[in-house]
């Protein structure tokens, strides 16, 4: 699945779009020490920012900002740590680039679930998505085998289960904004 599956499941997105943003990856890729999936840089270089019904929110880079992005993407890595401890065994450990593996957030949610990446070997794009769920033991925390767009066309579609998510979300039809920031 792809960018184009994503808009085509939310028709009010494609408007959205703020092309030819241009996002200095180089920047972003040297300061974690990766590259990101090629659908995440996709949608980052078409939106301001994406939140779906209000709840789920992707951080995206701004263009000459993407120190910024680096620095809260490793605060969030953090995050993970503070959760998982410093168990380089234990299964949704924080990314660390030394090892060049462990867990990356791209997206969250306005209760304090979590989305991550998996960093396992070289291709980003093979990447499984990893569902931090508030409710769940971060042991417990559901992978999923797809991209971070097509996890979310999936759970839009009712293909991907929530996982623990709030009954109802994402609705029939989800609000979507990515030009303009939602009232909460």
């Amino acid at each position: 699945m792809s960018l184009t599956e994503l808009e085509g499941i939310l028709p009010t997105l494609a408007p959205q779009a703020a092309p030819d943003r241009q996002i200095a990856w180089p920047v972003i890729h040297d300061g974690l020490g990766t590259n990101l999936p090629s659908d995440f840089r996709q949608l980052c270089e078409r939106y301001d920012y994406l939140v779906i019904d209000r709840f789920l929110s992707v951080p995206i880079p701004a263009p000459g900002h993407e120190q910024e992005f680096v620095n809260s993407t490793w605060h969030d890595i953090r995050s993970v740590e503070v959760l998982t401890g410093p168990n380089p065994s234990h299964p949704n450990r924080a990314y660390t680039m030394d090892a060049a593996e462990g867990l990356i957030p791209w997206a969250n949610s306005v209760e304090g679930d979590v989305w991550y990446w998996r960093v396992e070997g070289n291709d980003p794009d093979r990447w499984p998505v990893v569902v931090g769920n508030r409710n769940d033991d971060c042991e417990d925390w559901a992978a999923v085998e797809v991209t971070a767009t097509s996890y979310l066309t999936g759970l839009i579609r009712g293909d991907i289960p929530g996982d623990g998510l709030p009954e109802g979300f994402p609705g029939r039809n989800p609000s979507v904004h990515a030009d303009t920031w939602p009232e909460f």
